[in-house]
This record gives C-alpha cells, structure tokens and sequence, in this order.
C-alpha cells in the first residue's frame, strides 16, 4: 500500500487513517510511520503539537494493547496446562482419532511444543480437546 510520509499537517490525519484502517500494521511499523513523517515534515508547516501528542497517545495504546494480547496468550496457555494437568486420575470419555468414542484413566500429561498431549489407559497423544466427559 503505498503511502505518502510527508508531514504537512494537512496528511498527518491520513497517516493516522491508514494506520487505523491497515490491520496488519503493529506498534514498530506505527513508529516507523511516525519516525518518518517527524523527519520529513515541512519546516514551514510542521506537525502542530496537537497532532503529535495524539499520535504519541495512539502509539502508546497500541503498546498497551499488544502487551495485554501477550498477557492474555500466556494466561491462557497456563489456564489449558493446569485444566490439563487437573485430569490425571480422572476417568475420562473421548473422541479418538477414527472418530470412535473411547474411555480410560488419565494416567500423564506431556507436552509437546507447548501444546499439552494426554496418555489416557496406555495411548499416549490424546489432546485436551478430544475429552467429551471427565468422571
């Protein structure tokens, strides 16, 4: 997409449109942006401090967002690791990979790439998501 840097005030708004409207821009490539316009703007027109302050406050809640997104990612990987870890000892019902339906004890849980693989009676590499009862 190609875009217009220049820092008139009159396209700082477009900037800050493209970047809102352009989902796969992230916090670097809005600091990139904004490192750009602040090094090509017009000396005779420069960016009003308005302008910047609201774009420094846009950066700064993007920053914030991407940290709570990480936040929430680490949160969910412990939550699935301990709701796994919660079913060694219980009787289980799942759904094998042939699609039939199985029951057995969890007896371990493995992980593998960070992604949690159950051993339930003696079959090793049952994920979470296939159990349909615990007992």
């Amino acid at each position: 997409m190609p875009m217009n840097i220049g820092a008139t005030t009159s396209d700082t708004s477009s900037v800050t449109s493209a970047v809102q409207q352009a989902p796969g821009l992230g916090k670097d490539d809005f600091l990139k942006l904004l490192v750009g316009q602040l090094r090509n703007q017009n000396p005779m027109d420069p960016t009003g401090s308005q302008d910047f302050i609201q774009q420094m406050t846009m950066f700064s809640t993007l920053e914030q967002v991407t940290n709570m997104a990480a936040a929430g990612q680490r949160t969910e990987g412990a939550l699935a690791t301990q709701q796994a870890v919660d079913l060694i000892g219980r009787n289980v019902t799942y759904v094998k990979a042939d699609g039939l339906t199985a029951q057995g004890v969890v007896e371990r849980v493995s992980f593998a790439d960070g992604i949690a693989q159950l051993t339930i009676g003696g079959e090793t590499g049952i994920e979470p998501g296939a159990v349909t009862e615990v007992s």
